[in-house]
């Protein structure tokens, strides 16, 4: 699986799609980067509070409703779970191939699903990441600039650049 090649697939299919909104290309965002903290399974469970979360989506018709609308246009294959207590599960297909075009369903060399997504490492480290990205815009607000671990962030600029320098 090639990542960047499927990411342009994926956006020169977007062109041809009048139907996707900025809601669909988020939620696939975020199935897109669980597949790849999957390692590209065939098939990976999710989780849909974390989903939401990554895809910043605050109604639950919303991502249903997204996540239908994704299965039935062929960007997904989408398995609800049977029940609120059973993990769905969720099949990405594959774009872009050697010639850059879009394919057609998901029939990767991958099989098997993810076991322990809910509770893995891929969900702490976004929930660490996430913790981490509001004590940052704490520290700004408090500081009047980014700080990261009590130092000032490097990259942070105090005056513009001045335009008229060469380069």
């Amino acid at each position: 699986m090639n990542y960047i090649r499927h990411l342009r697939g994926f956006f020169d299919h977007l062109e041809t799609d009048a139907n996707i909104t900025s809601q669909h290309i988020s939620l696939y965002m975020a199935l897109f980067n669980l597949w790849n903290l999957n390692r590209f399974r065939e098939q990976f469970e999710i989780n849909r509070q974390d989903v939401m979360a990554m895809a910043r989506i605050g109604s639950k018709t919303t991502y249903s409703k997204c996540m239908k609308e994704l299965n039935d246009w062929g960007y997904i294959r989408y398995s609800p779970g049977a029940n609120r207590y059973q993990v769905s599960k969720v099949s990405c297909t594959r774009f872009g191939t050697a010639s850059g075009t879009a394919t057609g369903t998901a029939s990767g060399t991958a099989t098997g699903t993810a076991t322990g997504t809910t509770s893995g490492t891929p969900f702490i480290n976004y929930i660490n990441k996430k913790n981490n990205k509001e004590d940052s815009s704490q520290n700004l607000k408090k500081n009047g600039r980014k700080k990261q671990n009590g130092k000032a962030n490097p990259l942070h600029v105090e005056t513009d650049k001045d335009y008229s320098e060469p380069l």
